[in-house]
């Protein structure tokens, strides 16, 4: 009698083995490909800043000085075009209120160098870098220091120094990049905590580096151990003078400081 041979096969608790293993080797190797995304974004993204803090550089090259922040009125010296007379009589004439910028040029046209890979303009649809309100006008030479408390909540007790004039900021989308698409940084913004709790910064001579920026224990909510642009001071030889509010200085005015 002959007899039909039979191929050996999987039982259903060998599948649902194999499966599980499957399941078990996404679960650890998913978190440390999507870290190592995340981890190429950031690079892109301090590529981003390093082209802007480039561009800042050529241009004070050429002039002496970088462009404004906000309060320029009608010399059109914003560095992002948002609040000049161009662009707020004809907005509907650019693309981009960069395209008014001073820097436009020296970016080579590009306005998605703004732009921050992890962030997807999903907050701020015009710039995830900002500018600090009051070095309007610097000299890219000046010898300035930066400086923040370690702990907001402590500012008079220990301070800290940044590696120059802070130029580029990376700012937290709540506070308060989400609300002001000015590309200023002042008052109460914070940092950005996007990149593993950290952000790019880019400094005054176009250095890039990352910060891990004090922080409460609620990232939704303002807190006091929140480092905000209120606690940065600038150090002028012996004099401490503030970052956040452009309001009461004039153009420029950060180079005749003595």
């Amino acid at each position: 009698m002959c007899r039909t041979r039979r191929e050996p096969a999987f039982t259903l608790i060998e599948l649902l083995v194999v499966v599980a293993i499957i399941t078990l080797l996404i679960s650890i190797l998913l978190p440390t490909l999507q870290r190592a995304k995340e981890q190429s974004r950031a690079v892109v993204c301090r590529s981003n800043l390093k082209q802007v803090a480039l561009s800042f550089l050529l241009y004070g090259q050429d002039y002496g000085a970088i462009p404004g922040t906000y309060w320029q009125g009608p010399i059109d010296a914003d560095w992002s075009g948002r609040n000049n007379r161009k662009y707020l009589d004809h907005p509907d004439w650019y693309e981009h209120p960069i395209q008014t910028s001073l820097l436009w040029r020296y970016i080579s046209h590009e306005d998605r160098i703004l732009a921050c890979p992890t962030a997807h303009r999903e907050a701020n649809t015009l710039y995830d870098y900002t500018v600090p309100i009051r070095i309007h006008g610097a000299r890219i030479d000046l010898p300035w220091k930066m400086m923040y408390p370690p702990d907001p909540t402590r500012p008079r007790v220990d301070r800290r120094y940044f590696r120059g004039i802070i130029l580029l900021v990376e700012e937290d989308r709540i506070f308060y990049n989400e609300a002001y698409d000015d590309g200023s940084w002042a008052w109460f913004d914070q940092f950005s905590h996007r990149h593993f709790g950290e952000c790019n910064l880019a400094y005054l001579d176009g250095s890039v580096e990352r910060f891990d920026a004090p922080q409460g224990i609620n990232p939704e909510v303002e807190e006091r151990a929140d480092l905000k642009v209120r606690n940065v001071k600038l150090e002028v030889n012996e004099k401490i003078l503030p970052v956040h509010d452009a309001s009461r200085d004039r153009f420029g005015w950060i180079n005749t400081v003595h």
